[in-house]
């Protein structure tokens, strides 16, 4: 029998694969970008009653915590619609996927490269204190220079301050890390290692959208702010 294939190339294919379908996705928009944000929201939700049904904790809790879920992802839902359906929407919802892109990334190599103390050894192990700085200034960076250096058409009037679209980048990586501590505490305390299995090498779609979750208002807010 050939070897079974490591993790980094299942998720390195699981990409390869993936990525081409949302971007058309989410090109195409409308009812097609529509569905597919439901079923991953509603996969997500299976996978978060799935979590909530392993954790040790009394039936209201449990009960109230599946609760909390089902709005938070439903508000999660509605916020992916109003992004793409804004009147520039294809330009912010890739410019969204982008900045949670480079946050990933940056963090990975800030991390790898750097070192030095673990942020949080009983909820994320692997999370570094420099992997998280890099969480934070990747998107910073990448928005500012979507925004003020490569400035599309209808921004070039109404392009904000400098330092608005920079902090506005700090909260969004503040924000995205936060949504994925939450969801990893969460698996800890079920003892779980992934939300699901449905990607291979990268586990649930919850262990995919954990951090846009909660980045996605702050985006919206710069989004409003910028736009009116």
């Amino acid at each position: 029998m050939g070897k079974p294939l490591s993790s980094l190339t299942l998720r390195l294919i699981s990409s390869a694969v993936l990525i081409p379908v949302v971007v058309s996705l989410v090109a195409i928009g409308e009812w097609f970008f529509i569905g597919l944000i439901a079923i991953c929201i509603a996969i997500a939700f299976i996978e978060w009653i799935n979590i909530t049904k392993h954790i040790p904790i009394s039936r209201l809790t449990k009960s109230t915590t599946i609760i909390v879920g089902f709005f938070y992802l439903g508000f999660s839902f509605i916020e992916m619609s109003l992004l793409r359906e804004h009147s520039n929407g294809l330009f912010w919802t890739i410019l969204f996927m982008m900045c949670i892109w480079a946050s990933d990334s940056v963090a990975y190599l800030f991390g790898k490269t750097m070192g030095g103390p673990k942020m949080s050894p009983t909820i994320s192990p692997n999370k570094t204190w420099s992997g998280y700085m890099g969480a934070l200034i990747g998107p910073a960076i990448f928005l500012f220079l979507a925004i003020h250096v490569a400035t599309p058409d209808f921004l070039i009037e109404r392009t904000p301050e400098g330092w608005i679209t920079l902090l506005t980048g700090l909260c969004f990586g503040v924000a995205g890390q936060s949504g994925d501590l939450m969801i990893s505490a969460m698996k800890r305390k079920a003892g779980l290692k992934d939300t699901g299995a449905i990607i291979p090498g990268h586990g649930g779609i919850l262990d995919r959208i954990d951090a846009l979750l909660l980045a996605l208002p702050i985006f919206l807010a710069y989004i409003k702010f910028v736009t009116g």
